[in-house]
């Protein structure tokens, strides 16, 4: 007769050999959040904006010219049935605007019931950042005249992204004032 051990007893060595060759569990890694934004260059100066405030990326589409506004008022362009009125940000903003336009592109922008298209340099694609990374602007990082329309300012690779507001920019009644 077989001398078998009992299934308990080999349960448990195979439990044992188990734990001998099993992997330690990975280390506890501490989760970042991520802040995400869009960004865009504007009068030669890198900025970001919240991925939520900008809708859609746009080419610069086709425009019908509007009387009676002010010059940075570009136009108003149907974009899939919706007029969207077209406004170049570096002019509103006292900055000049580049002369090329191929890599000119249009932030279709939806705050407050309102909805508008803003004339970009360029734009830079998605940007992470650290949420609890966020700092105040210092006075030399954006020119005075921006300044009420910065939330903050990242930095990252000795680089600079000022946060650009929608909605501070769209509460500015300066900003709302179109006409001539």
């Amino acid at each position: 007769m077989v001398n078998h051990p009992f299934p308990f007893a080999l349960l448990k060595q195979i439990a044992e050999r188990c734990k001998d060759h099993a992997a330690d569990l990975p280390s506890r890694v501490e989760a970042v959040e991520y802040w995400r934004g869009v960004g865009f260059m504007l009068a030669g100066r890198r900025y970001v904006a919240a991925m939520s405030d900008v809708s859609e990326i746009l080419k610069p589409p086709r425009l019908t010219k509007l009387p009676g506004v002010k010059h940075w008022v570009q136009g108003v362009a149907n974009v899939r049935g919706k007029l969207v009125p077209v406004m170049e940000l570096a002019s509103f903003l006292g900055e000049r605007a580049p002369a090329s336009s191929r890599t000119r592109r249009v932030l279709v922008v939806e705050k407050q019931d309102l909805i508008n298209g803003l004339l970009v340099d360029h734009v830079l694609g998605m940007q992470h950042f650290p949420k609890d990374k966020l700092e105040e602007i210092d006075e030399q990082d954006v020119p005075e005249r921006i300044r009420p329309y910065v939330i903050g300012c990242y930095r990252r690779g000795g680089e600079i992204w000022p946060v650009f507001s929608f909605d501070a920019l769209v509460g500015s009644a300066q900003y709302m004032e179109i006409a001539v």
